[in-house]
């Protein structure tokens, strides 16, 4: 199975990445931070970039079948209260919405 998941190189991120590979499936970690080798980067309030992302990107992927949403700002402190709520908001609404344009039923959300 082709499984995107937001996030994935945070904490729990990256051992859901890691389980998910050697579990046989083709994961795609996607997220604001990593490096080529490790990830896709992509701005989830960014509904564009958040749509695109999981319809297919060139040379790495042409869709997936599953999505685990893990992108957030982990907690209190990190930004301002308002900033942690704008982002973590927006992320998730656009991450849920395009996923449901994208014919992606398959969705775990932590």
């Amino acid at each position: 199975m082709r499984i995107a998941v937001t996030g994935g190189s945070g904490k729990l991120g990256r051992t859901v990445v890691e389980h998910l590979g050697e579990a046989g499936h083709e994961v795609f970690n996607l997220d604001v931070v990593g490096s080529r080798d490790t990830s896709i980067r992509v701005d989830f309030t960014d509904y564009g970039q958040t749509l695109d992302a999981l319809l297919g990107v060139n040379d790495r992927h042409e869709g997936v079948d599953a999505l685990v949403h893990l992108a957030a700002i982990p907690a209190p402190g990190i930004l301002s209260d308002v900033a942690t709520f704008d982002n973590n908001m927006l992320s998730t609404f656009h991450v849920l919405h395009a996923a449901k344009r994208a014919g992606i039923t398959n969705i775990v959300a932590a």
